[in-house]
């Protein structure tokens, strides 16, 4: 893993399939009742699942929709950790989620879950760190090309532009970095390019 911001650690798995790399991201304790977490991860390497025991190992996985479940299960597995997603998402999965939560919740004591209307997944759910102004997103947009943000292709949703209106949940909250768990993350500058995106669209 690589530290790519203060206390937010990343690892990616290319999938030649969709010609982007997948992205995790692994957070130090932020607060003492909940430990380290990680949101949407891929598959972990030894050398990776390593340097987690070295930081205390994982005690929360956040995944961000029902496709990003990835390697969740097999992270719980090794750490005993807990699985926590959207209650829409839930209910259409194999309720591997210990602990669901909805929109405006808080989630390991600093992130704010953002539910985004109307995309790909009924629970799609950004998370957002006001304090380090950083917002984490799953498929509600990805990073490509890299310093911009796009949508998935068309046929990934029932109605592509009320997917793209959904969008605009993002537009007031205050954040700087766009981290996504598909394509290149954006460490600087990452409000303006997804306003960018909903000028143009």
């Amino acid at each position: 893993m690589d530290e790519i911001l203060k206390d937010v650690y990343t690892w990616s798995v290319f999938s030649e399939e969709k010609k982007l790399n997948f992205n995790g991201y692994f957070i130090p304790t932020q607060h003492a009742l909940f430990g380290n977490v990680v949101i949407d991860p891929p598959p972990v390497s030894d050398l990776d699942l390593a340097q987690m025991e070295t930081l205390g190992s994982v005690q929360q996985i956040l995944i961000t929709n029902r496709n990003h479940i990835r390697w969740s299960c097999e992270l719980q597995e090794k750490f005993d950790a807990e699985i926590r997603m959207n209650f829409a998402d839930a209910q259409s999965e194999d309720m591997i989620s210990d602990h669901n939560f909805g929109d405006g919740d808080m989630l390991a004591g600093f992130l704010k879950a953002v539910v985004i209307p109307d995309n790909k997944s009924p629970g799609e759910t950004a998370l957002y760190w006001e304090e380090k102004k950083i917002l984490f997103l799953g498929d509600a947009l990805i990073g490509k090309p890299p310093g911009e943000v796009s949508l998935l292709p068309p046929e990934k949703y029932a109605d592509i532009e009320k997917a793209r209106a959904g969008i605009k949940v993002l537009d007031p909250l205050n954040f700087n970095s766009v981290l996504m768990g598909d394509g290149e993350p954006i460490l600087t500058s990452g409000k303006k390019a997804i306003v960018r995106f909903l000028d143009q669209n």
